[in-house]
């Protein structure tokens, strides 16, 4: 299968131009005010307009109000919201299209409620709880808490690159990885080689 690549925080032009040269499948804005990958809206709109049609874009939220949410729904009308805090199902679906929702693993995490409740999702991201971060951490977390309990397509997110990135597409329902700071030679800026290194793997690698 080819598995879905999307390379997250994205803050400038140079590594769009780079990441839009490279087979994947799509980019991540983070429209979050606390992240150290933060742009606003008009680079997002911006950057987003250079994307080929192919490229899926994803917006990312976090526990932000429904109004500005749908004002940068509005201005780039192709993106996909990905909700990455403690937003309801009912809210995820409420902006009647297609969403992903970020789950932060941990031990207790129950992944049959999760199941259940986001079924409605077009996929999953499981990324490494950390009490103050949002994602973009960095941090692994134990794929073992995943094993064939996540019935929702999702892609494996913390951490991912060369090391570690085979455990996680063979786990059952991983479609593909979401990488951020493992490609990263700084928060919000990517590390070309890394980047390019690492897809190669990703598109080399077969069951």
């Amino acid at each position: 299968m080819s598995y879905f690549v999307k390379v997250c925080g994205i803050t400038n032009l140079t590594d769009l131009d780079f990441v839009m040269s490279l087979p994947i499948d799509g980019v991540g804005f983070n429209l979050y005010e606390k992240s150290k990958r933060f742009i606003d809206l008009n680079e997002a709109v911006k950057m987003s307009e250079k994307l080929p049609e192919h490229l899926q874009v994803f917006l990312i939220f976090v526990n932000q109000e429904k109004e500005y949410i749908s004002k940068c729904l509005a201005k780039i009308p192709r993106a996909i919201p990905q909700f990455h805090g403690e937003e309801t199902t009912e809210y995820c679906e409420s902006f009647g299209r297609d969403y992903i929702k970020a789950i932060r693993v941990k031990s207790d995490t129950n992944i049959e409620k999760i199941n259940q409740d986001f079924k409605s999702a077009k996929m999953l991201i499981f990324d490494s709880y950390d009490e103050k971060e949002y994602g973009g951490t960095g941090k692994t977390f134990d794929f073992d808490l995943l094993k064939d309990k996540a019935a929702v397509p999702y892609l494996a997110a913390g951490g991912i690159d060369e090391s570690n990135f085979e455990d996680a597409l063979l786990l059952n329902n991983c479609i593909g990885i979401d990488v951020c700071s493992s490609v990263e030679d700084v928060p919000g800026i990517k590390n070309h080689s890394k980047v390019e290194n690492l897809l190669k793997k990703v598109r080399s690698f077969h069951v």
